[in-house]
């Protein structure tokens, strides 16, 4: 714009001339003369169009100027007043507290700075914030106020995506604090419910263990741990406190002959061991000496015990000793008359090995042939009138058994046999079951004392009489009181068949059947067998043969099938004492 009185052009926004300070109008304004004294154009702000109330315009009087000195030099200033907005000011000023308020707050909620320093003012923050400010109290030395921060960050979020690491943390706090116990506890938690295949829990346990001394823990847990965590370490970290395993002298596997093994400590410690599923070593055997393997299996668990105890050893043998072939006869099966013995043939060939020259055992009495019948000697086997079986067995030098050899023969033309003893054979004149107490009484005499027993051959009220000879027991039945027990060393007494006290044991045998079977090695011998009947035998006692118990055994079969039981005694080959014997029920005559 140019201005009208100095004709100069300045800026076309300008209202004031900034050259002469003129107001740049359509009118130039009127020029004051004398000293400059600045204008103060109120034009905008009071219309000269519009006359005041009360007055007409031309009444108007031209404003006042006001003249003021001005300094040598000085322009001359004409400006207008500036109005300012203090509603918008404080305004803004309202938005800027209310945004720096919001941020503030996002700040604390939201960023884990913030959270932090929530927590560091005692106020609600995360879980991460307060494992953050007990790491800071723990490094700053405050370990009570560190662990009470990480056990209330833990409570707050006890499933942590980074559990483990913040119940390490947790952990640490408790050592430092001289709480092993809850420091253990949580390691233990680490690797029993979060990372049972991960070494740390199982290492920080071991570690606390060991420096309390607690070496059969530590020793277990190791083994655990190197179950669990396949981690050779732990085996390796083991092996400096327990004992070495034992070793056996004998490879475990299959033998076909005997075998002797022996346990061995590497470092000469006391061996236990167990065949079965014992707890060792408190429920094992202390080994003292080599043990012989018989043919079977056999199994053993074995450890080394100091202090401390080893690993197991686990060792199992199988002996399958060779078989002897089965013995032969010389007499084929069949039925033949008069007087037959019959010979016996070791069906082994190989005679140069000892362990292989076979023992030869045989019965003709009925009863399966063992190591305890009577030993073959070469000699050749009479046979009895009537039916008879040969059975026969081979035992080896391994003590291995042969299969059976069974040959049946039929003798004719020799007497005939003695009956077994059986339900007629009684004392004379006291049959047992039948003859009541006051007939007995008539018979024997008053006894010298009686009294109540308990018996559980019969089944009722019983007593006992005793008498000089022996002992007569009764029993109460519906009939009255009834002999069925008799025992006398009385000679005057005539037994079953004619038996007494006294006899020589031959004559007695020689009254009822007897097939004719030699005594074993013992002075044992087998002299009848029936299934059905019942049996006959002579057990000798300790080493001497002549003396022992000669035994009948009889099956009786009537109303109600029962049992009679002979028993003599036999002392220097004779008769001592006789015992007749009924018993209410049928007794087993398996042998």
């Amino acid at each position: 714009m140019i201005c009208n009185h100095c004709r100069k052009e300045s800026n076309p926004a300008s209202r004031v001339c900034p050259y002469c300070g003129q107001y740049m109008g359509e009118e130039a304004a009127p020029i004051i003369q004398g000293e400059a004294v600045p204008v103060y154009d109120d034009s905008d702000y009071r219309p000269q169009d519009r006359p005041a109330p009360g007055r007409s315009p031309a009444s108007k009087r031209p404003a006042k100027r006001r003249r003021r000195s001005a300094k040598p030099g000085r322009k001359r200033d004409n400006y207008r007043r500036v109005m300012v907005n203090w509603a918008m000011i404080g305004l803004v000023a309202l938005l800027l507290l209310f945004a720096l308020g919001l941020g503030s707050y996002v700040y604390l909620q939201v960023t884990p700075g913030g959270q932090l320093i929530l927590a560091r003012m005692g106020r609600e923050a995360s879980a991460d914030a307060y494992w953050t400010l007990g790491t800071e109290y723990l490094d700053q030395g405050y370990v009570a106020r560190s662990v009470a921060t990480y056990e209330k960050a833990l409570a707050m979020e006890p499933e942590h995506p980074e559990l483990v690491d913040r119940l390490m943390l947790l952990g640490e706090a408790y050592e430092v604090a001289s709480q092993p116990d809850k420091a253990e506890e949580v390691y233990t938690r680490i690797y029993k419910e979060l990372q049972p295949a991960a070494p740390l829990g199982y290492r920080n346990v071991i570690r606390l263990m060991l420096q309390q001394e607690r070496i059969s823990e530590a020793v277990a847990l190791m083994k655990e741990a190197a179950d669990k965590t396949k981690d050779d370490s732990f085996t390796v970290q083991r092996a400096g406190f327990v004992p070495l395993p034992p070793t056996a002298t004998v490879p475990a596997g299959r033998y076909l002959i005997r075998q002797t093994v022996a346990f061995v400590s590497p470092q000469g410690y006391d061996i236990y061991y167990a065949t079965g599923n014992e707890l060792l070593p408190e429920g094992g055997t202390l080994y003292t000496e080599p043990i012989n393997l018989g043919e079977g299996s056999h199994t053993f668990r074995a450890v080394c015990v100091s202090s401390l105890v080893s690993d197991e050893m686990n060792i199992k043998y199988v002996v399958t000793l060779p078989q002897p072939p089965a013995p032969k006869a010389n007499l084929a099966a069949g039925t033949y008359e008069g007087r037959r013995v019959v010979k016996l043939r070791d069906m082994e060939t190989d005679k140069k090995d000892p362990k292989k020259q076979n023992t030869l055992y045989y019965t003709v009495d009925g009863t399966p042939p063992s190591v305890d019948s009577p030993r073959y000697t070469g000699e050749g086997i009479p046979l009895a009138g009537g039916r008879t079986k040969l059975r026969a067995i081979a035992v080896n030098g391994y003590g291995k058994v042969s299969n059976e050899l069974n040959v049946d023969f039929t003798i004719k033309g020799l007497p005939p046999f003695k009956n077994y003893f059986n339900g007629e054979d009684e004392f004379k004149a006291l049959p047992l079951m039948k003859i009541t107490y006051e007939d007995f009484v008539s018979a024997q005499g008053e006894p010298q004392s009686t009294q109540p027993i308990e018996d559980d051959a019969v089944s009722g009220e019983c007593f006992s009489a005793r008498y000089r000879w022996g002992e007569a027991r009764f029993v109460s039945l519906d009939i009255g009181r009834v002999l069925y027990h008799l025992d006398t060393d009385d000679p005057g007494m005539i037994g079953p068949r004619g038996s007494k006290a006294g006899m020589d044991m031959t004559e007695v045998t020689a009254m009822f059947r007897d097939m004719g079977q030699p005594p074993n090695d013992r002075g044992d011998r087998g002299i009848y067998y029936d299934i059905q009947a019942g049996y006959g035998n002579y057990k000798a006692e300790s080493d001497d043969p002549t003396t022992g118990r000669l035994l009948y055994v009889a099956t009786v079969y009537g109303e109600a099938v029962s049992t009679r039981i002979l028993t003599y005694t036999i002392r220097a080959g004779h008769v001592e004492r006789i015992v007749l014997r009924f018993v209410d029920r049928k007794l087993s005559n398996v042998i």
